[in-house]
C-alpha cells in the first residue's frame, strides 16, 4: 500500500518551488496534475490499485484527487503577469492545506 507521507513530501517540494518563484518574481513552469511528482506517483501506484483500499480510504483518495486537481487549476495562475495572481495564490494555498490534511488522515487510517 502507499506511503502517503511520500506524497506529502512531493507536494511540499512543489509548493516550495512555487513560493521561490513568487519571492523572486520569476515565472514558475507549472505542471498538470498528472505531470508533477505527486501526480506521477498517484496515477502509477494508487489510482490503478484503488480497489485494494477500504471503502473509507477509497472515498478519501477520490476526494484527494479532486483537491489535487483544484490545487493545480489555481496554481497555474500564479504568475507575475496574472492580474488575479493574489487570489489564485490564496486558492492554491487553501487547496494545498486541504490536500496535506487529507494525506495525513490517509497515512493514519487503517486499511
Amino acid at each position: 500500500m502507499a506511503n502517503f507521507s511520500d506524497y506529502m513530501i512531493q507536494h511540499i517540494l512543489y509548493i516550495k518551488s512555487v513560493e521561490k518563484s513568487i519571492k523572486h518574481n520569476t515565472v514558475f513552469t507549472h505542471k498538470k496534475p498528472t505531470e508533477c511528482a505527486f501526480g506521477k506517483m498517484f496515477y502509477h501506484d494508487i489510482k490503478p490499485n484503488i480497489d485494494r483500499y477500504s471503502e473509507a480510504k477509497r472515498s478519501l483518495i477520490e476526494e484527494m484527487e479532486k483537491i489535487h486537481t483544484k490545487f493545480h487549476e489555481s496554481a497555474q495562475h500564479i504568475h507575475p503577469e496574472d492580474p488575479n495572481m493574489e487570489q489564485s495564490q490564496q486558492d492554491a494555498w487553501y487547496y494545498s492545506s486541504r490536500l496535506i490534511n487529507m494525506l495525513d488522515k490517509l497515512e493514519k487510517m487503517k486499511d
